[in-house]
């Protein structure tokens, strides 16, 4: 709530006045709808229009009397006083036997390649996309376009504004008195008191123990060639647009729980964005236990870190569904190497 106050003044005789004071606020409301598409293609992020419109309202109040004041001043009073307070500090010292100095080490668990390829001749190829293998859907999967989805959120927001005038007589007089104090200090007894206590730590020994962030360094692997107006691209099964886990059941994925030794690393290449590419992508790269894509446009490469180093084709991440989420609109995800699990609602 925004207020400001303004007052306009007009006298009135010499024992009343009359004045306007001017309040100023606002109240927002809000409403949202959702636009269902269908055919075409789901939307991986839901766009949101708003519009704003701005209306005003004047509001006069009922007139409201007031007292004047006057402030009188008096003889001054002196007071006296006749202890006075001593602080003290104290110190002292702890020792601890052993403390610890944490290292980071910062291995490098894997990198991530992506191909680029420099058409020489000038072409820039169209793309047939080949699958190979088989693919078992998970339970409750969707694996077909559905036939309508939200395809955008619409929200109207008005803003009412208020000019409340509220009118003020002021009549009479309301008498203030205002006496002066001084103080004087004349001791008789005298107390001491302790004010604060200080600890200062000391360390018998030092031992040094790692902290250990495994990260993902990636490269990028240029071919310089002569293109053909058609190149044929081969896809695992389970990375078809349709295998790509993108909702389970009516709702679509939000993330769960990551693996303890995780790193993740985000494909900068705009390509990459698309699922389905992503998927391959993390096949193609040895250690990457999974993958996950989507939203507002992204690849992430999922690798565990092995404790005697490089990857692990464990486990590697959990993902949940979302009531609000509907499927294609939240997180793309699938395996590499290792496992990735359902792990149900989140409860929203």
């Amino acid at each position: 709530m925004l207020s400001l106050f303004v007052s306009t003044i007009a006298i009135c005789g010499t024992l009343a006045q009359a004045s306007t004071g001017t309040e100023y606020s606002f109240k927002t409301e809000s409403q949202c709808s959702t636009v269902w598409g269908t055919g075409g293609t789901v939307p991986k992020s839901l766009p949101t229009s708003t519009t704003i419109s701005t209306v005003s309202s004047i509001l006069t109040g009922k007139e409201v009397t007031v007292p004047s004041t006057s402030k009188v001043t008096v003889d001054a009073v002196t007071t006296t006083v006749l202890t006075q307070t001593f602080l003290t500090w104290s110190i002292s010292t702890i020792t601890v036997p052993t403390t610890t100095l944490w290292n980071t080490a910062q291995p490098t668990v894997a990198t991530a390649t992506w191909p680029s390829t420099v058409c020489t001749n000038g072409i820039t190829p169209s793309t047939v996309t080949e699958y190979r293998g088989s693919y078992d859907p998970v339970s409750g999967q969707v694996t077909t376009a559905p036939a309508s989805y939200p395809s955008q959120v619409i929200c109207k927001t008005g803003v009412t504004w208020f000019t409340s005038l509220i009118p003020t007589t002021t009549s009479g007089v309301t008498t203030v008195t205002f006496t002066p104090t001084s103080t004087v200090t004349a001791p008789t007894t005298t107390v001491t008191k302790a004010a604060a206590y200080y600890t200062f730590t000391t360390y018998g020994t030092t031992v040094t123990s790692t902290i250990t962030s495994y990260h993902v360094a990636t490269s990028i692997a240029t071919t310089s060639t002569g293109c053909e107006a058609t190149t044929t691209t081969t896809f695992a099964a389970k990375c078809a647009p349709t295998n790509v886990i993108s909702g389970i059941g009516e709702f679509g994925l939000v993330s769960g729980e990551y693996a303890k030794n995780i790193s993740v690393i985000y494909i900068p290449e705009e390509k990459y964005e698309e699922p389905a590419a992503c998927c391959q992508l993390c096949q193609d790269n040895e250690g990457c236990v999974g993958m996950m894509a989507g939203i507002s446009g992204f690849c992430g490469l999922y690798y565990v870190g092995a404790p005697s180093g490089g990857p692990a084709c464990d486990f590697g991440f959990t993902y949940q569904t979302q009531s609000n989420v509907f499927p294609g609109q939240g997180l793309w995800v699938q395996s590499g190497c290792g496992e990735i699990e359902y792990s149900g609602s989140d409860g929203v």
